[in-house]
């Protein structure tokens, strides 16, 4: 049994097909496809198949046969049943196709972490999801999974993801089970292991801030940095913003990853090894962008807004100073004035930013961070090149 429904716009048609198409009924399904796009189909036709549980060779010819008169047909919702049918035959690389994502319910799992652009549940006892907010869009999501793979390869360990999945109007990936939580939970609930703890993370920084990506569309951080500094202009006089775009435009360029994001909740644990699980924020520059993106999340919010590190972290203030300030000296192998300085620099650099782009209205807190990056760039001229 096969029925067929459609929708259509001005500038795009949308076929719904339900049931089979096979060698009885696939004279029929022709004309009733064909008689549904017209003489003159609009700019883009589209053919949902979520509902469509079986396609013959037969039914391939018509998907065929309307690839030839509408080039800019694609496939959406594909089934898993009829995208097996679509790889195995080859036309996933003659069509656009999107496969069906599977749905599944969260209700009463427990939450594992949570960040500003998702939350992590804990699905069973062998899979957790990565559920990001409203808004995200899943060609971006799709990105980050492609760059998370490539890192993989490079032998930066990330978590290995299954799939895309919607849970509710949301989206989400499905991971490989971590039985020992995040970093964040070692350090707060494992004291005894904190210089343990504090080597292995040191080390998965310098391995990310060591290696070459082998994508060339990655964002350049000295630009990202630099663009940012527009952000503090009003907070600063103009000699102070001079000496802001100076050291910015100073720092040594490197091609190498900066993860942007790598606090110690979007690091997980399994068996004494780590794993990122958030890739979205990669860019390429010199380490000191990787240094002060956690610089602005253990110290800077927590100065503008005190508790922010019990709420967003779930940790004391001082236990999320100590963590930055030994995983620092580890990095680093030493004290080193001048490169603390140029963090800070670029971190509250990064807080003005921030503030304009996310709590414009907030000009307390504007003010807060504008005063420590004048504060911090007394002590630019030492930390110039």
């Amino acid at each position: 049994m096969f029925q067929m429904k459609t929708t259509q716009s001005e500038n795009e048609i949308t076929l719904y097909f339900e049931g089979e198409i096979n060698s009885t009924n696939a004279e029929d399904v022709d004309k009733e496809v064909f008689e549904a796009l017209g003489s003159n189909p609009p700019e883009q036709v589209t053919f949902n198949l979520k509902s469509l549980t079986y396609i013959s060779s037969a039914g391939l010819r018509i998907l065929l046969k309307v690839k030839q008169a509408c080039p800019s047909l694609r496939l959406v919702e594909v089934s898993n049943e009829v995208y097996s049918v679509l790889e195995m035959t080859g036309f996933v690389t003659m069509i656009a196709v999107d496969r069906a994502l599977t749905e599944i319910d969260i209700t009463g799992c427990e939450k594992i972490g949570d960040g500003y652009t998702c939350e992590v549940y804990r699905l069973s006892p062998e899979m957790i999801v990565k559920v990001f907010k409203k808004g995200i869009d899943v060609s971006d999501i799709q990105r980050e999974l492609n760059l998370a793979k490539q890192a993989f390869v490079l032998g930066i360990p990330t978590a290995i993801s299954f799939d895309i999945v919607k849970v509710g109007e949301r989206y989400g990936v499905r991971f490989e089970l971590f039985a020992s939580g995040s970093l964040r939970d070692a350090f707060r609930d494992e004291p005894d292991r904190f210089d343990e703890l504090v080597r292995l993370y040191a080390g998965l920084l310098k391995k990310i801030n060591e290696t070459v990506p082998t994508t060339n569309d990655l964002p350049s951080a000295d630009d990202l940095a630099m663009e940012k500094t527009k952000s503090a202009k009003e907070g600063l006089t103009e000699e102070e913003f001079a000496k802001l775009q100076k050291l910015i435009g100073e720092i040594p360029h490197a091609k190498t990853y900066v993860h942007g994001d790598c606090h110690f909740k979007n690091i997980l644990m399994q068996n004494g090894d780590l794993f990122l699980i958030d890739m979205d924020t990669l860019s390429v520059g010199n380490p000191i962008y990787e240094l002060a993106a956690i610089y602005c999340t253990y110290i800077a919010f927590e100065e503008a807004k005190p508790g922010n590190n019990e709420e967003f972290l779930g940790v004391s203030k001082a236990l999320s100073e100590r963590v930055f300030d030994a995983t620092l000296l580890a990095y680093l192998g030493k004290n080193d004035e001048k490169t603390y300085w140029k963090i800070r620099v670029v971190a509250y650099s990064h807080m003005c930013y921030w503030v304009k782009k996310y709590a414009p209205e907030d000009t307390a807190f504007y003010s807060q961070c504008a005063n420590r990056l004048k504060e911090a760039l007394k002590h630019v001229d030492s930390c110039l090149l």
